[in-house]
């Protein structure tokens, strides 16, 4: 009796084995849904392949639509192949518009889906206007979009006229031309990759800025080329997709000269306003076409700096307040400056 149990106890054994594998060699691969990023109408996310099967993994990303449970035949990205994370990016989304995401991987045996993940997109910014005792008056710019949600014009006011109107022109191939309409003069040519930010911006006479990126899409180096030389012009570190702190050189190019830190409120920067690069870049018109690469996910809440050269090290510090609509848009983000109590003001439209 002992053999008989013994015998059948083994003839299941193998057989829920052999089901086992079976089920196995014909199952897609596991895969989970990464976080999800939002910046306006542009979203970072991407996904973690945990089990490949028993078939390479040939294409992985994240889909979406506006129906739950979005599958491959929906919208989707093309992140590579093979196991373990991954980011993907998706850009020119509709504005003020509710999704559903969720990574993907695909092997010989079909498609794995991570779990279903809900986000909305921020509002496309109108206008911002920026007033500072110091500067003497009111600027805004009025802002253009094509149907990608690609800035194509911004209307530069003063004081409420018109100053001048600045025209994007994408029409050749990884080139980026702005112009003024009112006398057609050119303000810059530029070099620009896939996602349209600037890589280069030619001086001429051999002479120019070169900026650099990460896989996310934030610009991570500036160079400047002049005397037949490469010159850092800044570095910038990142945490949890946000700036996290600013390294300015001198003509030199290694000795860091202004050290600039931030920290950030629990508020998600959704409507992509740009304000650590704006801070870096210089240029309120480039920055809102997210010319040089995403705005941090998060709203600043203040930010310190000083200069390394000096000692003992002295740092001044200015912090940011908000005030929101009823959407829990940013109408009005204030920034005040501890060095002379100063407050510079920035004001948005949807």
């Amino acid at each position: 009796m002992k053999k008989k149990i013994y015998f059948l106890a083994i003839v299941v054994s193998t057989a829920m084995l052999f089901f086992a594998c079976k089920k196995t060699s014909t199952s897609p691969p596991i895969v989970s849904t990464g976080t999800i990023a939002i910046s306006g109408i542009n979203v970072t996310s991407g996904g973690n392949i945990t089990l490949e099967g028993t078939t390479p993994v040939i294409a992985r990303g994240v889909c979406w639509s506006k129906i739950a449970n979005p599958t491959i035949v929906d919208s989707k990205t093309s992140d590579g192949s093979g196991i373990g994370t991954f980011s993907s990016s998706i850009a020119g989304l509709t504005p003020a518009t509710a999704y559903h995401l969720r990574a993907y991987a695909t092997n010989g045996n079909g498609t794995g889906y991570g779990e279903d993940k809900t986000f909305s997109t921020g509002s496309q910014i109108k206008s911002v206007s920026f007033y500072a005792a110091w500067a003497g008056g009111t600027e805004q710019w009025n802002i253009t979009y094509d149907a990608n949600g690609k800035i194509t014009k911004i209307d530069d006011m003063w004081e409420g006229k018109l100053d001048k109107t600045l025209n994007y022109n994408y029409a050749t191939p990884g080139k980026l031309i702005i112009t003024k309409a009112s006398d057609g003069s050119t303000s810059g040519t530029y070099n620009i990759d896939a996602s349209g930010h600037i890589t280069k911006d030619d001086w001429g006479n051999g002479e120019y800025a070169s900026y650099d990126y990460n896989t996310d899409g934030f610009l991570t180096n500036g160079h400047e080329f002049w005397s037949s030389a490469d010159h850092m012009k800044y570095k910038v570190d990142f945490t949890a997709s946000s700036v996290s702190q600013i390294t300015t050189f001198g003509d030199d190019g290694v000795t860091a000269k202004k050290i600039k830190t931030f920290v950030y409120t629990v508020g998600d920067n959704v409507n992509g306003i740009p304000q650590a690069v704006n801070d870096i870049t210089g240029s309120e018109y480039k920055a809102l076409a997210n010319l040089f690469g995403k705005p941090s996910v998060k709203l600043i809440d203040f930010f310190e700096y000083w200069d390394p050269r000096v000692s003992p090290i002295v740092k001044k510090r200015s912090t940011y307040t908000y005030k929101f609509d009823s959407s829990n848009r940013v109408t009005q983000a204030d920034k005040f400056l501890s060095t002379d109590s100063s407050t510079e003001t920035w004001k948005y439209t949807y």
